[in-house]
């Protein structure tokens, strides 16, 4: 029985405890920006994807919004001229690893290989380092968060969702939900891909009715940098709050 406990524990630490506290606790996981002014940042998940993604470019072209793209490394190299089109509209990309698989799920060696072949999958594309990093359903394990520290990657997750991915929220569902849910500062996240089948649909749909509403209300979409005023430092590995 003392065996078994031991094995339990060790699974917790590894696992649900360090997920909660990157989730709810470390002050190098950025959820929201910060400063003054009614400001938001836009963020897209799960692509590049043939169908949706370049929808998504062309709304965001239209209204002059930036946005952060969080690449699948594994998708970034099936359409790396997607890849290459993001960044010349002017808009940022991350890494959502190589495949879109649960921290819970994955052994020592896949944890750690998910990400670093995600990252550079990216970088020979792009030329660029990468510096952000968002977790597949916002997961992490201890050998990921090890490693992110080590490699000096920013943990970037989100505080305003709508639960696009889901087929059944629909366009309207997809634009309550968010609206409701952004305050000044937030950092959004929706996907141009990925999730129940048809569900990006949803998202290309309401993406013009949510900018339009938003700008309405006196926000300004502006880049993570933009978010995180300029202080990023990635040798600390945190997004300081220092001025």
């Amino acid at each position: 029985m003392i065996g078994i406990g031991i094995i339990v524990l060790i699974w917790g630490i590894i696992f649900p405890f360090t997920d909660w506290y990157v989730r709810f606790v470390s002050p190098r996981t950025v959820k929201k920006g910060w400063g003054t002014g009614a400001k938001v940042c836009l963020t897209f998940d799960d692509g590049p994807d043939p169908r949706y993604t370049p929808e998504v470019l062309k709304i965001l072209r239209q209204f002059q919004v930036p946005a952060v793209f969080f690449l699948v490394g594994a998708k970034a190299e099936r359409y790396p001229d997607l890849v290459k089109r993001i960044e010349a509209e002017g808009h940022q990309i991350g890494c959502h690893a190589y495949y879109h698989r649960h921290a819970y799920l994955l052994s020592l060696w896949k944890s750690v290989v998910i990400i670093d072949k995600g990252r550079q999958a990216i970088e020979k594309i792009t030329g660029k380092p990468v510096h952000w990093f968002r977790p597949p359903w916002g997961a992490l394990n201890l050998f990921q968060y090890l490693f992110l520290k080590r490699h000096y990657l920013q943990v970037v997750l989100w505080n305003s969702n709508a639960r696009d991915w889901k087929k059944k929220t629909g366009p309207a569902g997809v634009c309550k939900r968010l609206l409701k849910k952004v305050k000044p500062n937030s950092i959004i996240v929706l996907h141009d891909a990925g999730g129940e089948k048809g569900a990006p649909e949803n998202t290309v749909a309401a993406l013009p009715g949510i900018i339009r509403q938003l700008q309405r209300d006196g926000y300004t979409f502006v880049s993570l940098d933009e978010a995180l005023g300029g202080k990023y430092d990635a040798r600390r590995w945190t997004a300081s709050k220092g001025s």
